[in-house]
C-alpha cells in the first residue's frame, strides 16, 4: 500500500512539473489592426509602436496591467523633493541589456539613463520628457533628475515607452538602422518584421528578471477589424486588440472565446485646424458643433453599447473626469448652424476635407458628420488613409479636420497637455495647432500641484476653455473590448488599450 502511495505522489509531482514546463513553451499570437511605424522608443507617436516595443525595451518604472499602480522596473526605488522638482532613482544592479552586435549584454547603469533621456529630448518628435532640466549621474546605479518646474505626473511619464533605456553602443553603432536592430533590457528579442503582415519575438533566455511563460510572441497585422474577429473565432490569433461593436454578439456566442470589456481611458474626436482654412473662423467651428448631434454618432457606431457620446476630452476613466462636462458643450441646433454660416459669409455653403485612419469607427464618425453637415450647407469630403500616412497628414497642419483617437493613462495631463498645450502644436496629438495661453496656464498649474483635488480643478478649467473655443469636437468614448481565447491565461485587459503579455504582476501563458 505504501509503495502505491509513493508512486501516486510521484505521478502527481511529475504531472505538475510537466504542466509548469508547458507554460514556458507557450506561443501566443496577437491580432492587431495597426502596423507599428518604428522600433525606436524616442521616435514613436502611436500605440501600435509602443505596444510591440514594450517586449524589447524597459523603463525605470511601469504600470501594472490594470493601469492603477506604478511599480519599480529598472529602478528599484526613488525619492522626490518636497517641491516635486528633484527626483532621485536608485537602479537595480542586476539589470542587463540583451546581447547585441556592439555590446555583450552589460549592466544597465545611470549613464544609460542619462544617455537615453538626453537622446529622447534631442530627437523625439513628441519630446515626452520635455519637463527635464538636468540629469546628473551620482554613481553607477544612482541618477538625479532635476525638472524645470514642479511636475506631479513625472512617474507616469516615465512609464511611457518613450522613456525607455537604450544602450549607446547599439544606437550609435547601428545608426539609422537601429530601428531594424532594436536592443533593450526587456524579455523578448525581435526575430522578424514583415511590414504590413507580422512581427515575431522570441523570449530572451538571459533576461535579468522573472522568466516569461510565452516563448514565442507574434503580432499579426490585420487592418480590417471584422477580419480580425474572424481570425480570433477561427483560432488564428489568441488575442485581438479591438473588437468592433457589431462583432460583440459573434464573439460572445462562441464558447471558446470571450469579449472582455473594461472602461477605457480614451477620446475619439474631430480636431479642427486652428491656423489654416475655414475652421480658423470661430463661427464656422460653432456651426459645425451645432450641426452635428453627438448622441447619434454613438448610436450609429455602438448599437451594442460599447461606446458612449463624448462631451469633452477628459475620459470617464480619468480621476479628473467632470460629470457636468455636458453643461459647457454646444447643443445640437442645425437651424442655428445655418444662420451662423450665413453670418460668416457662407450663404452658398463651403467645402472641407476630413482625414481619418482606416479604423472603421472613426470612418463611421466622419460619415455621420458628413451627412449632418450636408444638411446645413457644408460639403465634407472624407479621406481615409492607412495609419502611417494618416499620422503624417494629421500632424502637418494641412488637414481642415482630422479624426483623432487618443488613449493613455488615467492622469488628465496625458490628454490635456498633449492635445492642447501650445508646445505640442504640429504633433499628431495637436495636429490642429491649437494655442490658447489661458489653457496653457491651467495645464501648467495642474502639472505643478501635488494636491490631486487642486489638479482636478485646474484641468477641468482648461477643458472648459477648450470646449468654449470649439476647436475639438468630441465624438465618443469607447469601452476597451478585446477578444481573448479561452486558452489564454493570466491576461488582463488594460484601460489604455495596451496588450501586456508580461508586466509587473502579469505573466501570460497559453494552455
Amino acid at each position: 500500500m505504501r509503495k502505491y502511495l509513493v508512486t501516486a505522489v510521484l505521478l502527481v509531482l511529475l504531472s505538475f512539473s510537466m504542466i509548469a514546463a508547458d507554460k514556458y513553451d507557450s506561443e501566443l499570437v496577437v491580432g492587431t489592426d495597426q502596423n507599428p511605424t518604428t522600433m525606436d522608443p524616442a521616435m514613436y507617436q502611436d500605440l501600435a509602436s509602443s505596444q510591440v516595443m514594450r517586449n524589447i525595451f524597459e523603463t525605470l518604472v511601469a504600470y501594472t496591467s490594470d493601469v492603477q499602480e506604478i511599480k519599480p522596473l529598472i529602478a528599484e526605488s526613488w525619492t522626490v523633493s518636497d517641491d516635486l522638482k528633484v527626483w532621485t532613482f536608485k537602479l537595480r544592479e542586476n539589470v542587463f541589456f540583451q546581447k547585441g552586435k556592439f555590446q555583450d549584454g552589460r549592466n544597465v547603469t545611470a549613464e544609460d539613463v542619462k544617455y537615453s533621456f538626453d537622446r529622447e529630448m534631442e530627437i523625439s518628435p513628441m519630446v515626452r520628457i520635455y519637463m527635464i532640466d538636468t540629469i546628473e549621474v551620482i554613481d553607477t546605479y544612482t541618477v538625479k533628475i532635476t525638472l524645470q518646474y514642479p511636475y506631479a505626473p513625472f512617474l507616469t511619464v516615465l512609464t511611457d515607452i518613450g522613456a525607455a533605456i537604450v544602450p549607446k553602443e547599439e544606437v550609435e553603432g547601428w545608426g539609422d538602422d537601429f530601428v531594424l536592430h532594436p536592443i533593450g533590457s526587456g524579455p523578448y528579442v525581435l526575430k522578424e518584421w514583415v511590414k504590413d503582415d507580422h512581427m515575431s519575438f522570441e523570449r530572451y533566455e538571459n533576461y535579468w528578471g522573472e522568466k516569461p511563460y510565452v516563448k514565442k510572441l507574434t503580432y499579426k497585422f490585420i487592418p480590417d477589424k471584422a477580419v480580425l474577429t474572424l481570425a480570433l473565432l477561427s483560432g488564428q490569433v489568441d488575442i485581438t486588440s479591438d473588437v468592433l461593436d457589431q462583432d460583440i454578439p459573434k464573439v460572445t456566442a462562441d464558447p471558446n472565446v470571450e469579449a472582455v470589456m473594461v472602461g477605457g481611458n480614451n477620446i475619439y474626436a474631430a480636431y479642427m485646424n486652428a491656423t489654416k482654412g475655414p475652421t480658423t473662423d470661430p463661427k464656422v467651428r460653432e456651426a459645425i458643433f451645432k450641426a452635428v448631434d453627438v448622441t447619434q454618432i454613438a448610436k450609429v457606431i455602438f448599437p451594442n453599447e460599447s461606446g458612449v457620446p463624448a462631451y469633452g476630452p477628459i475620459p470617464p476613466g480619468s480621476w479628473a473626469y467632470n460629470p457636468d462636462v455636458k453643461d459647457f458643450y454646444t447643443p445640437y441646433d442645425p437651424e442655428g448652424a445655418k444662420q451662423i454660416l450665413k453670418e460668416a459669409g457662407y450663404s452658398d455653403g463651403l467645402k472641407l476635407k476630413m482625414y481619418t485612419s482606416d479604423d472603421p469607427n472613426r470612418r463611421k464618425m466622419a460619415i455621420v458628420m458628413q451627412s449632418m453637415l450636408k444638411q446645413v450647407g457644408i460639403d465634407l469630403e472624407v479621406i481615409s488613409l492607412e495609419w502611417g500616412s494618416f499620422v503624417e497628414v494629421s500632424g502637418n497642419g494641412e488637414a481642415d479636420i482630422y479624426a483623432i483617437g487618443w488613449t493613455w493613462y488615467p492622469d488628465p495631463e496625458f490628454f490635456m497637455y498633449y492635445m492642447f498645450h501650445s508646445s505640442t502644436a504640429g504633433t499628431y496629438g495637436n495636429g490642429g495647432r491649437y494655442n490658447n495661453p489661458e489653457v496653457d496656464k491651467y495645464i501648467e498649474l495642474g502639472e505643478s500641484s501635488a494636491d490631486q483635488d487642486e489638479r482636478i480643478t485646474y484641468y477641468r478649467k482648461a477643458e472648459e476653455l477648450v470646449m468654449k473655443d470649439r476647436i475639438f469636437f468630441p465624438g465618443y468614448h469607447k469601452l476597451v473590448v478585446m477578444g481573448v481565447s479561452d486558452k489564454v491565461k493570466g491576461f488582463t485587459v488594460s484601460s489604455d488599450m495596451t496588450i501586456r503579455v508580461f508586466a509587473p504582476g502579469t505573466n501570460v501563458y497559453v494552455e
